[in-house]
């Protein structure tokens, strides 16, 4: 990095630090009608002209001059700060931003001649003979010099500065500042790398844990063993003086050898069984503390990505003829590198979306009492673990009618729905692809996949994006995501024989109580927690499975409240496991609905556990939540056997939770062969879901196997498979399956569609 670069590095934060506070200032004007600090707001304008002219940025000299000028003009009350100068003063603002984003990063230049001659005109004429013209616009590189021989300097002592050439000393210094010797550059995808590496890690350490199981299990059986020796050996010992057999005067006898080598045999697992322990503390120490120096060696400050949003976002509203004004703030809140460039495209969607959808025109602004500049406000916090973005605009709102309308066109909702329709279910029909309320299509509306490009671009991320209206008219849009995707802490709970994980962002306590704490709410069993009632549930019944039974009274029940936003649900499970870091293969990763699930994690067996995601769960508000248990006297309802054959043990646990979490029995074979004996062994299925390489016996065995059965031949069979060729799909269909699935693109819509179809 030169000299000029470390120069704009350094004035990129002090300019901005600068133009916030000036915003700020004129927004608290128009808030409380009361008078600005003029003088603090004069200083900022000087200090922001002192530093332009360090880095050599005269643009930005002369207009923070200008801007100093018609500041001064204010206090002497020769110009009133009325609606039409702090109009001025934001233009004003926004172009010395651009100016510095274009000598940083390049691009357009900016136009000034507008901006300039209002500023003149607040000033007086003071300001066109004090301040000199804007010299011609240069490149951001100077060119490169030869490097100039320093003098030699006596061994020992330390070397001077050498002022750069055409560069203020002072200038130097403070770049200086930023030369840090710690900072190193990496390529992004040998980072990329790194990371992967430390994802890979984590799981394989967990995995050692299981080793240490199986180790103390082998000592457990070797004391059992060794005290059936010990009996044993009191035995031989008492036969043998009975009989007067002594043992061999050369040497121990046979019992002896064996007690030895027994007890050498002892000895060696006990020193394993220390070692690994040992080994697997140092493991989740170092291992740990890698993965925790990978996570912030990828955290950035959100202005690293996010910066630019809002000359982005002023160049879109004057592409539509309208004024807005950005309003940036947290943007020192820290992420990962690839959290934040992935959010840039979603957050540009969704200010387009406001621009032309919900912000006015400044004459129709005007007519409403409002300000001519719309605000755009776009603040990032950090809650726990996840990174919170809201985009807020003071336009126009949602138009329900126009929604309601639109979606009863496209036979979204029932036309005796759209009146009473609310905003929660009207908000969905948003994401749809191709949902738009726009009367025309322009560059930046009416093709209606903005909004479900954003959703879907967040639920990548294991993030979820919701709209609402905001208070005082206008919309806010949130978005929620993990600060990090390369571990997450996830809490592990039981429901009937599957274990499942939530992240611990979302859930607000782990509670065990009676079930008579509980009391009758509106349609919903409800628990009182810190003052505020919580409907309750049970997680199971949330997902489709079999309901439990209503417990008794004195029953103690285990609850995860977990919340969406302003809303908390408490769910019902069979049992709390654990609480862990894991890292969590994304959804569309593993062919997983988005919407319920963020991804899988492994279990220490090497399973696959799905992760919810818990505001794609929740009910929409008003909604009916499904019933938490069901009386005892109720049978519980039937549920569809499907059989599952795959040798893979991670391929076939997943299939089973997926299958199970939508209300389906399911059975696990590892090959055709042991299906196949199941099968003949009398056991009912109501479909089979079948890989196709496979030992002892493939798919295409067993399905050729089943079609020649009579009982079995009318049982619908599904191949999935890698298999893609053209030939492999058509011998699976001509022998009989009754839907083929290529593992590569494999979609668990598809899947469920296709056993709905055949059930």
């Amino acid at each position: 990095m030169d000299i000029r670069q470390r120069l704009l590095a350094a004035f990129e934060l002090e300019h901005k630090d600068h133009l916030t506070a000036i915003r700020a200032a004129l927004r608290d004007v128009e808030a409380t009608g009361a008078p600005p600090d003029l003088v603090e707001i004069h200083r900022r304008a000087h200090s922001l002209k002192g530093a332009a002219r360090a880095v050599d940025l005269p643009e930005v000299e002369s207009l923070s001059h200008r801007l100093e000028a018609a500041f001064i003009a204010v206090q002497r009350g020769e110009a009133v700060l009325d609606a039409a100068t702090m109009s001025v003063v934001r233009r004003a603002l926004d172009a010395i931003e651009d100016v510095v984003a274009w000598s940083a990063q390049g691009g357009a230049e900016i136009e000034l001649a507008g901006v300039t001659t209002d500023l003149e005109r607040i000033a007086g004429e003071r300001v066109a003979i004090a301040a000199p013209p804007p010299p011609p616009r240069r490149a951001v590189r100077e060119p490169e010099r030869a490097p100039e021989r320093l003098p030699e300097r006596p061994p020992g002592r330390p070397p001077e500065r050498v002022p750069e050439r055409g560069v203020p000393e002072r200038a130097q210094e403070r770049a200086g500042d930023l030369d840090s010797p710690t900072l190193v550059r990496i390529a992004a995808q040998g980072l990329e790398r790194l990371s992967d590496t430390a994802s890979a890690l984590l799981p394989e350490i967990e995995a050692q844990a299981g080793l240490g199981e199986e180790l103390r299990l082998m000592r457990q059986e070797w004391r059992a063993l060794e005290r059936s020796w010990r009996h044993l050996r009191a035995q031989l010992s008492q036969a043998a003086v009975l009989t007067g057999d002594q043992g061999d005067a050369r040497g121990p006898g046979p019992a002896a050898a064996f007690e030895q080598r027994f007890r050498i045999l002892g000895g060696a697992l006990d020193r394993a069984h220390r070692s690994h322990d040992r080994l697997l503390w140092s493991m989740r120490r170092w291992g740990g503390g890698f993965q925790e120096d990978m996570r912030r060696l990828r955290m950035l400050p959100a202005e690293n990505q996010l910066g630019g949003l809002g000359r982005m976002i002023r160049d879109i509203s004057r592409s539509e003829g309208k004024e807005v004004e950005v309003d940036i703030r947290g943007m020192e809140v820290e992420a990962d590198r690839a959290v934040l460039q992935r959010l840039k495209d979603p957050i540009l969607h969704i200010a387009r979306n406001a621009i032309s959808h919900g912000i006015e025109s400044p004459a129709e602004r005007m007519a409403l009492g409002k300000r001519p500049a719309a605000r755009v406000l776009i603040a990032a916090s950090v809650d726990g673990a996840r990174l919170r973005l809201r985009i807020e605009d003071d336009g126009r709102g949602l138009n329900r009618a126009a929604i309601a309308r639109r979606a009863v066109e496209r036979d979204l909702l029932p036309p005796e729905e759209a009146a009473d329709a609310p905003l929660e279910r009207l908000v969905e029909f948003l994401f749809h692809p191709g949902f738009s309320t726009a009367t025309r299509t322009t560059e930046l509306a009416g093709r209606g996949m903005g909004l479900a490009i954003a959703r879907s671009e967040v639920e990548r991320l294991q993030g979820n994006l919701a709209i609402a209206e905001r208070p005082g008219g206008g919309t806010a849009v949130t978005i929620e995501v993990p600060l990090s995707l390369l571990s997450q802490r996830l809490v592990f709970v039981g429901v009937q024989d599957q274990i499942l994980a939530l992240p611990s962002a979302d859930v607000v306590r782990l509670r065990r109580t009676l079930s008579d704490t509980l009391f009758a709410g509106v349609g919903t069993p409800m628990i009182r927690l810190e003052e505020e009632d919580v409907p309750v549930t049970s997680l199971a019944a949330l997902l489709g499975l079999e309901a439990p039974v209503l417990p008794s009274a004195a029953k103690r029940l285990s609850l995860l409240v977990v919340r969406s936003a302003d809303r908390r649900l408490a769910l019902a499970v069979d049992r709390f496991v654990t609480t862990r870091e894991a890292v969590v293969t994304a959804a569309e990763e593993t062919g997983l609905d988005p919407a319920r699930y963020l991804g899988t994690v492994l279990l220490d067996d090497g399973g696959p556990c799905l992760v919810l995601n818990v505001p794609g769960l929740m009910p929409l508000p008003g909604s009916a939540l499904p019933a938490a248990a069901r009386p005892p006297e109720e049978a519980a309802p039937a549920r569809a056997h499907i059989l599952v054959v795959d040798d893979s043990i991670t391929t076939r646990t997943l299939e089973k939770s997926i299958l199970e979490a939508h209300g389906y029995r399911v059975t696990l074979c590892v090959d055709g062969r042991e299906a196949l004996d199941r099968l003949s062994g009398g056991m009912e299925v109501g479909l089979i879901i079948s890989d196709v390489e496979m030992p002892r016996m493939d798919g295409f065995a067993l399905l050729q196997a089943v079609k020649a059965d009579k009982r079995l031949a009318e049982t619908p069979v599904i191949l999935v498979t890698s298999r893609s060729s053209d030939e492999d799909r058509e011998r699976g269909l001509r022998l009989g399956a009754d839907a083929y699935i290529v593992k590569t693109r494999f979609d668990q819509n598809e899947l469920l569609a296709g056993i709905r179809r055949l059930l």
